[in-house]
């Protein structure tokens, strides 16, 4: 038999309460004080009372829930926001509603449109486009915050938590050419992407400063999964001037450099030097350790839901653009 479903009335009566200031403590709005506030607690313990949320939210006007929308979830350092974001969001009594685009326009749609109907009270967002799209420009207009993270899209007036992509690619490359390499390919996937666009600002910048000629044959493009990278490697790998350097924009395209490399029997550095974005601990690396741009990702996380906190706490100031500085880590990959 089902156990009886204790009422906010006998959790007040049970305090010594009005029936009102229990449902205060329990929907944690409004003044009571402290010792009401101890007393209505003590009683929800001992009753293992559980508060109705769509009562509650009709009179907040908040359903204490929040969207975390990302690409894919399966990648390590999506992964690593998600439950940095997760842990900032908890302690402020949040929970999330999570869902992955697939780097897919027409599914992240559907999903804001979800999201909108569950009646969020925030959303952090990393977008599958860097262009304007009016399904965000709805849901900004609908007054709930927005928090984009890890990319940015043009002219959207919101708080955006990303790295410095352009300096952390600058000094991969920059690197690689220190060592003496020219003929340095690029592998990335959308270059509409903020991100991919600002790495290969760098990337450019680099040639720029070295004086050195960017020849564009050597910087390719694919979709968003190692199996793209590694067939589009293995095609460069075959050109009459193979690169002698590579620069993988993201984790997914190192592991597809890697396959690659493997596949044509070439060693990592002897035959062709690898610097990555993002570090990792994959078992599909081995042994070999990467020469990496490495992200905060934690406190990408964390710092994107203190935005969205802020937000919905009534901060209604102009939008902010944080950038966290990346680490470039010297390991074996690159021959140094």
């Amino acid at each position: 038999m089902d156990k009886k479903k204790i009422t906010i009335k006998e959790v007040a009566e049970k305090a010594d309460v009005s029936p009102a200031t229990a449902s205060r403590v329990a929907g944690n709005y409004g003044y009571v004080s402290e010792s009401n506030r101890k007393k209505v607690l003590d009683a929800i313990r001992e009753l293992g009372y559980r508060p109705n949320m769509l009562a509650r939210s009709m009179v907040t006007k908040s359903t204490r829930t929040l969207g975390l929308v990302v690409t894919d979830i399966t990648n390590p350092f999506f992964a690593q926001l998600m439950r940095s974001v997760e842990d900032v969001t908890w302690e402020a009594g949040y929970t999330l509603f999570l869902a992955n685009t697939d780097e897919n326009i027409q599914r992240e749609e559907a999903i804001i449109q979800t999201i909108l109907e569950r009646q969020v009270d925030g959303l952090i967002l990393v977008p599958a486009t860097s262009q304007p799209v009016p399904y965000l420009e709805h849901f900004i207009n609908k007054g709930i915050p927005l928090v984009l993270l890890d990319r940015n899209i043009k002219g959207l007036a919101v708080d955006a938590v990303m790295v410095d992509n352009e300096n952390g690619a600058y000094q991969a490359v920059m690197h690689l050419i220190k060592l003496g390499h020219q003929r340095i390919g690029m592998v990335l996937d959308n270059p509409d992407i903020s991100t991919n666009a600002e790495r290969l600002s760098g990337y450019r910048r680099a040639f720029h400063d070295a004086d050195l000629i960017v020849e564009e044959q050597l910087i390719q493009s694919c979709q968003y999964t190692e199996q793209s990278a590694f067939h589009l490697v293995t095609d460069m790998f075959t050109q009459p001037k193979r690169p002698t350097a590579l620069f993988a924009a993201n984790n997914f395209m190192t592991l597809g450099v890697l396959h690659a490399a493997r596949q044509a029997n070439l060693r990592i550095p002897e035959d062709i030097a690898l610097v990555g974005f993002d570090d990792m601990e994959w078992p599909a690396l081995g042994p070999l350790q990467i020469t990496t741009v490495a992200q905060p990702v934690q406190k990408l996380g964390s710092e994107a839901a203190k935005r969205l906190l802020v937000r919905i706490q009534g901060d209604h100031t102009s939008p902010m653009e944080i950038r966290l500085k990346t680490n470039f880590i010297i390991r074996k990959s690159c021959g140094s």
